[in-house]
């Protein structure tokens, strides 16, 4: 609207200066307004590097952190390679990260060492016929050491099931220290035995190995209980014997039901004892 009262202002001017005879002065026409140049984003390049010594699809977590907003990463499973779209710069961050991550990962073997301190003892029955609970003699003959290796090889970072024993009787016992820790089921009934074992997770640190130990017990149909506050976490030395005694808490009342089949023993009278072998 303006810019049309100007105009219109200015052919009125030229039109008394020309019936005048009067010299026209030319006005500086308005500026045209000027745009900032648009400046185009950088084309993305795409990429294929090829994972040698893991999984390509597990290093796509890792390699997005380094991603521009706009920049893609994938798997392709058949040629365990990584697929990357992203601007040059971005991706030679991500070819220094393969770099840094495809390397083998190190294989851990725990090795768990059991010992339980017994009395073995015999029952006799006596020729003079006594009836009653006493009708019998009990005999010990001394405190015996039994012990029990159990094994599993697994990556560091993974996760695997050390079983220790299969289809115990699912007691009274079982269900009381259920419910000791907060489980209460009723699926329970409906089973009458179970399975016992760790839930083992190594993660190998420099010369040492953070070792999760998370008691679990598994019933059919992909049921399971997994003592979440009994797990027992330490950081042992590598190639290197560790004991885990009830003393210093490492042996809770959970870990020691589980080894002993029915935990009704006095964890004070055993040992655990663990080792990582790291190769």
């Amino acid at each position: 609207m303006k810019r049309q009262k100007r105009h219109f202002l200015y052919s009125i001017f030229f039109s008394f200066s020309f019936i005048l005879g009067l010299p026209a002065v030319i006005l500086p026409a308005t500026p045209a307004p000027v745009f900032a140049e648009q400046t185009n984003p950088e084309p993305a390049t795409v990429e294929f590097f090829k994972v040698r010594q893991r999984s390509a699809q597990e290093l796509l977590p890792e390699i997005r952190t380094v991603l521009s907003p706009t920049g893609r990463a994938s798997a392709d499973t058949i040629t365990n390679a990584v697929i990357i779209s992203d601007t040059p710069e971005r991706i030679e961050k991500v070819r220094q990260l393969i770099q840094n991550l495809d390397r083998p990962v190190p294989q851990v073997t725990v090795t768990l060492r059991y010992r339980q301190a017994t009395t073995k003892s015999r029952s006799l029955s006596t020729s003079g016929g006594i009836s009653g609970h006493q009708g019998g003699l009990r005999m010990s003959s001394g405190r015996l050491n039994q012990t029990k290796n159990l094994q599993l090889t697994i990556s560091s970072g993974s996760s695997g099931f050390l079983m220790v024993g299969r289809n115990i009787p699912l007691t009274s016992y079982w269900l009381d220290l259920c419910s000791r820790y907060g489980y209460r089921f009723g699926w329970l009934s409906e089973y009458k035995t179970v399975g016992s074992g760790f839930e083992v997770r190594p993660v190998v640190l420099d010369e040492q190995v953070d070792l999760t130990l998370l008691p679990t017990l598994s019933f059919g149909n992909a049921r399971e209980i997994r003592f979440t506050k009994a797990a027992t976490r330490v950081t042992v030395p590598k190639n290197t014997w560790v004991r885990l005694t009830a003393e210093n808490n490492n042996v809770n009342t959970v870990s020691a039901a589980i080894l002993t089949s029915n935990g009704q023993t006095n964890t004070r009278a055993m040992t655990l004892e663990v080792m990582a072998r790291v190769r």
